[in-house]
């Protein structure tokens, strides 16, 4: 079976590293919007939020199994369920007088970012997914990259755990209000 070298794995690695580092960051601002500004995350924007940890959970099975496309499934899944969590959301206020929800960031609110993260994400990893060369044998090569994977992991589990608790405050054991103005 063909061998690849560890120059295309390091840029495989890099590449997951950086996406799922972005998505991090993204969960990471929704949270610190939510905890500095007070805004609560309505029902729509907690789906969207597990969206996006679908899409880091199948980079880090990506960075830590070897690339596989079942992981990049999981990528694709996390980001059409995102989009279109993020459409709907988009629908319920196109409709001009209906309002909006949350404060916008750069002149956009946080689903219509939403939105337009996952379908670049989708994308990217449609272009990813479709490089043949990731799925040969790697010629086998002490990986640096541990710790920055442990390290994504960690974050993303502790931001995974930290929004589980939010959502039980803000929810409890009943279903979320639509519009939440406290915990």
């Amino acid at each position: 079976m063909p061998r690849k070298s560890a120059k295309i794995k390091k840029i495989e690695n890099i590449c997951n590293s950086i996406e799922a580092t972005g998505v991090a960051v993204i969960l990471l601002m929704a949270f610190a919007l939510q905890v500095v500004l007070n805004e609560l995350p309505c029902p729509l924007c907690l789906l969207q939020r597990i969206g996006f940890f679908m899409i880091a959970f199948g980079f880090l099975m990506n960075l830590r199994f070897g690339l596989h496309p079942s992981h990049y499934a999981m990528v694709i899944l996390g980001c059409v369920y995102t989009s279109l969590v993020a459409l709907r959301q988009i629908a319920l206020h196109v409709v001009p007088g209906t309002g909006s929800y949350g404060s916008p960031v750069f002149g956009l609110h946080l689903y219509t970012w939403s939105f337009i993260v996952s379908v670049v994400i989708l994308v990217v990893t449609t272009f990813l997914m479709s490089v043949d060369r990731q799925y040969l044998v790697p010629i086998k090569k002490k990986n640096n990259m541990h710790l920055v994977i442990n390290s994504l992991f960690i974050i993303l589990v502790l931001l995974l755990i930290i929004n589980i608790i939010s959502v039980f405050y803000e929810c409890g054991l009943s279903q979320c209000p639509d519009n939440p103005t406290r915990y």
